[in-house]
């Protein structure tokens, strides 16, 4: 399983870093740590993004999701 930092998860998704660390604080997107407290996402991470990102396109509330 590859994994990201949070920067490159944010180039590749699209999605800025600070919504990125919105999204964990809210339960939406999980992120491991390493020993130094980084955090690192795998691959599932990126389909997440994209999930929440159509479910906010069809109106539905952070919450819903």
């Amino acid at each position: 399983m590859t994994s990201m930092r949070i920067s490159q998860l944010a180039e590749r998704s699209g999605v800025p870093a600070t919504t990125l660390r919105f999204y964990e604080s809210a339960g939406l997107l999980s992120a491991a740590r390493t020993p130094a407290g980084y955090r690192v996402y795998g691959e599932d991470a990126v389909d997440r993004l994209a999930f929440i990102g159509a479910a906010k396109h069809l109106g539905l509330s952070l919450e819903e999701i």
